[in-house]
């Protein structure tokens, strides 16, 4: 039973993918900053200027999130699955999202914010 509306599984969706981005700028950005690349400073203010865009959207999305009372949670992930709580008007529904998903998902996005700088 989904009682979600489509605006929430919206937001339920983006919430999941820009958390994972998010993640991924922050770990790249260590690697970048521990690499021996000649010119790192522009990647580095690339990643932190995509992280800044990405961070401000979630932002966002939370406080939709929190005005709905809507509360996630990350569940389990087997290596092939992961599984997300989604707490809302005394319901909770737990979606399982195959990572190979959540990584084209996640890539896709990251590529739309790469256009937009």
């Amino acid at each position: 039973m989904n009682c979600l509306s489509q605006q929430e599984e919206i937001l339920f969706e983006a919430y999941i993918i820009l958390s994972f981005a998010r993640k991924v700028l922050q770990n790249d950005l260590l690697i970048v900053e521990k690499s021996f690349l000649k010119l790192k400073e522009p990647y580095i203010q690339l990643i932190h200027s995509s992280i800044g865009s990405i961070s401000k959207e979630l932002f966002e999305i939370k406080q939709q999130l929190h005005k709905r009372n809507i509360k996630i949670e990350f569940g389990n992930n087997d290596g092939t699955f992961t599984e997300f709580h989604c707490y809302f008007r005394g319901y909770v529904k737990t979606s399982r999202f195959l990572n190979l998903h959540l990584r084209n998902k996640v890539q896709d996005r990251l590529s739309v914010t790469a256009k937009l700088k």
